[in-house]
């Protein structure tokens, strides 16, 4: 966090609103600076150590909780256990950022004109879609609000599934319609992509905008049981909200079974 942005909300007129806790990705005692609506509070809370908003903090104790029979209590850790080997969607951010870069990490974003494997500006291409690894290779994937802008997440998730040791856990979060069904927001006609309405876009650090092709909803669940993963799905507890500020989140914690 620059210190100016801190400045920016550490007046007293904000402070009403702002949370003191514990920030379970950079182990700090911190303030959560809360700046957007409520309906967005879990891309916000923002740790003033270290940036990361609600929904990272929230992975973050899920995949600590996965891995604490490892004996692994911080996500800088994962680097000293050259045993687990993990595969991040993304190749920057603050849980990216406290891994560290070790040969048992592979961080991967995902370029249209780059091959699954090839490089590019240094960063590896993955298509969740068809990815490039063996089967039974990772003990841990993550990917952070990343599916919803899969052309066809099924794929991606049976890809996962393909790549996941068994044991082996995908931690990951996406914007859930828990009162809904899952929604495809493009229809394929003639094996072309037609959106059904306005196109919504997120933004993307490495692409700029980026469409949203599903709206997931309560029955991603078993969707994930009929692949065979074993589901677990995490809400963030009141009290949890209180001491991390883990605001308003959901992480998908699934395994593939030994």
């Amino acid at each position: 966090m620059k210190f100016n942005t801190f400045l920016k909300f550490a007046r007293p007129r904000y402070l009403w609103k702002h949370r003191s806790g514990f920030c379970a990705l950079c182990r700090k005692r911190t303030w959560f600076l809360l700046s957007l609506p409520l309906e967005s509070i879990r891309n916000d809370a923002i740790c003033v150590r270290c940036g990361c908003v609600a929904r990272h903090r929230h992975m973050a104790i899920c995949i600590l909780e996965a891995f604490a029979g490892q004996g692994i209590s911080d996500l800088a850790a994962f680097g000293s256990h050259p045993g687990i080997s993990v595969f991040n969607t993304a190749s920057m951010g603050p849980i990216v950022k406290r891994m560290g870069q070790h040969p048992n990490i592979i961080c991967t974003e995902y370029f249209d004109d780059v091959a699954p494997g090839q490089f590019k500006d240094g960063r590896m291409c993955q298509n969740l879609e068809r990815l490039s690894f063996p089967d039974d290779c990772f003990d841990l994937i993550l990917s952070e609000d990343v599916f919803e802008h899969l052309q066809d997440y099924r794929k991606g998730f049976l890809e996962v599934y393909r790549v996941l040791k068994p044991g082996g856990v995908h931690v990951f979060s996406v914007p859930f319609y828990h009162r809904s069904k899952s929604e495809d927001l493009f229809e394929r006609k003639d094996g072309v992509l037609h959106p059904k309405g306005p196109i919504e876009y997120h933004g993307d650090p490495i692409r700029g905008l980026i469409p949203t092709y599903t709206y997931f909803g309560f029955d991603l669940a078993a969707y994930l049981g009929q692949v065979g993963y074993l589901v677990d799905i995490r809400v963030s507890k009141a009290a949890d909200d209180i001491r991390f500020g883990t605001f308003d989140c959901l992480t998908f914690v699934t395994r593939k079974p030994v």
